[in-house]
């Protein structure tokens, strides 16, 4: 990440169907953050994740590291995660397939 100043992120929700995070979404821990490695999340939801977004919330709990991140998820009681992202703005999409952007 080149981003040294943190005022330059943008602080995003994005809810993602429980179901569809244990299916597309892969993470990845880089420099003490959480971040999106991956995402092939099926088209009806689209192209929710940028290249280089981090999580610093997974349904207002704020993880320590990765374990903990997919142990929030795994015990989430509802139908949807929050997660609560920083992104560079102006970074890369992760495309799905077939996707319009």
């Amino acid at each position: 990440s080149q981003v040294t100043d943190e005022t330059q992120l943008q602080k995003l929700d994005i809810f993602v169907p429980l179901a569809d995070i244990n299916s597309y979404l892969k993470l990845t821990e880089a420099a003490g953050q959480i971040c999106v490695s991956q995402w092939t999340g099926p088209r009806r939801l689209g192209c929710l994740f940028n290249h280089g977004d981090h999580i610093v919330a997974v349904n207002d709990l704020q993880p320590q590291d990765m374990e903990e991140a997919y142990l929030f998820i795994s015990r989430s009681m509802r139908k949807e995660v929050k997660l609560t992202v920083c992104r560079l703005p102006h970074s890369d999409i992760f495309h799905v397939k077939g996707c319009s952007c």
